[in-house]
């Protein structure tokens, strides 16, 4: 074997085999991966034991049993203990080690799960069901990483997950990650870990993937951001923020923080991040209505529109699914003069809608649809654009559950025409203005 790169080859592959099975098969097809490795199981085992495949130049029918009873009858060894004696390996039981290890790594995660409570249990119990069947990527790191490591990671991630849920926020992920882990970098956005962490929070906390669900998002990265935001953890509070124009001033423990009216005045939108609106309230407003607008370009033209006119309405840009800014500064706009109208205008689609719905349910504000009606889709629709693939089947199943929700009659019209139309398509033909007598709250 030492000199016969062939012979080794195919003595290793039927010993990997034995490995695996706890014995020799007592006939098989072996598959060659060159020509000489059939010369050489012809010579290993007799011409007899092993025929080549007709019309298969690399398949050799191999009789295993036979081989082993012409060595028996020789006076000789078996047949698998010579191959293991001339590899120089000692025999494997790998279906007997995996079923052990299944059953140790499960007992141990058990165990953690009596220690622990509510997600974080339900979470290790399911773990433990895992490692119990021997199968997926859990039970592939304990067998390569070791029992030890796979379990320390899981005991992580439980603690994770129980301070996850008991979380009273706002807090930033790094500091979070900190209390749970002990390391500001343990729970990296992105990483293994923070996904197991997030995915097992959407899957085992109650009533936080419907909160998630609600949100819209379109992706798992999204979900999974939402779903640790819908507990107050934050990847960081300084990207988000909200793009706004309109007359109102905010106070945040005695300060005075005018720039949404200083720039108002010079007829420029102005970001205000979240971290600027913790803590702060409205002390001053001027507006006729609250307007939240889903995309940039048509808040830009609307916001031109009130320079132009002299408009007196706060208008904010949600730029899609609206983040925690738009979430916050809504709440603080509608607590401040909840007598003023607010509403929110995006596409004429089922993402339209679930982003109108989920606005006025996170924000608890009665957000109205703005031309987001089945007269605007109807006049609109010879310009609209097809469906995507499986969007029927989503809008079909938003109209089977309770009725009464906003929109219910722009998504069946839309439903019907198989089509949804843009904001932007509308924009320039629905921006007329109006000019009611402006609320002055000092």
């Amino acid at each position: 074997m030492s000199g016969d790169r062939d012979l080794r080859a195919v003595v290793l592959a039927l010993l990997d085999k034995c490995d695996r099975n706890g014995n020799l098969p007592a006939k098989m097809i072996y598959r060659c991966e060159r020509d000489g490795e059939r010369d050489a199981l012809i010579r290993l085992l007799s011409a007899k034991a092993a025929k080549p495949v007709s019309g298969d130049d690399l398949a050799v029918r191999l009789d295993l049993e036979n081989a082993d009873l012409a060595l028996r009858e020789d006076g000789g060894t078996s047949l698998r203990e010579l191959l293991y004696t001339a590899a120089g390996r000692v025999p494997r039981d790998i279906k007997g080690e995996k079923a052990i290890l299944a059953a140790r790594a499960s007992e141990i995660v058990t165990s953690m799960a009596d220690g622990a409570s509510g997600a974080a249990r339900s979470f290790l119990l399911d773990a433990a069901g895992r490692l119990s069947r021997g199968q997926g990527e859990l039970f592939r790191q304990a067998r390569e990483n070791g029992l030890d490591g796979v379990t320390g990671e899981l005991q992580t991630v439980a603690r994770c997950i129980a301070a996850a849920e008991v979380n009273e926020g706002p807090v930033r992920l790094a500091n979070f990650s900190r209390r749970a882990t002990g390391a500001t970098k343990g729970l990296r956005a992105g990483g293994a870990r923070y996904l197991m962490v997030a995915d097992a929070l959407l899957r085992f906390l109650p009533g936080l993937a419907d909160r998630v669900e609600a949100e819209s998002p379109r992706d798992p990265s999204g979900r999974r951001r939402l779903a640790l935001e819908c507990l107050g953890i934050f990847r960081n509070e300084t990207p988000v923020d909200v793009l706004c124009f309109g007359s109102f001033v905010l106070e945040k423990r005695g300060a005075r923080l005018d720039s949404p009216a200083a720039h108002r005045g010079l007829g420029e939108p102005v970001r205000l991040m979240l971290l600027h609106l913790r803590d702060a309230r409205v002390s001053r407003l001027r507006a006729t209505r609250i307007v939240s607008i889903e995309n940039e370009t048509t808040f830009n033209d609307y916001v031109d529109l009130q320079k132009e006119e002299g408009g007196e309405e706060i208008v904010l840009c949600s730029q899609g699914q609206a983040n925690w800014a738009v979430v916050r500064l809504l709440r603080l706009l509608h607590e401040a003069a909840p007598s003023v109208p607010v509403f929110h205008w995006g596409d004429l689609d089922r993402s339209g809608i679930l982003i109108l719905r989920s606005l006025g349910h996170r924000s608890g504000v009665p957000v109205q649809p703005l031309h987001m009606d089945r007269e605007t889709f109807l006049r609109f629709s010879p310009e609209g654009l097809p469906l995507p693939p499986g969007e029927m089947e989503e809008i079909e199943r938003l109209l089977k559950k309770p009725k009464g929700n906003v929109g219910e009659d722009l998504l069946a019209v839309i439903r019907d025409a198989g089509k949804w139309v843009e904001q932007e398509t509308v924009a320039d033909a629905v921006l007329a203005r109006r000019k009611p007598q402006a609320c002055d709250i000092r």
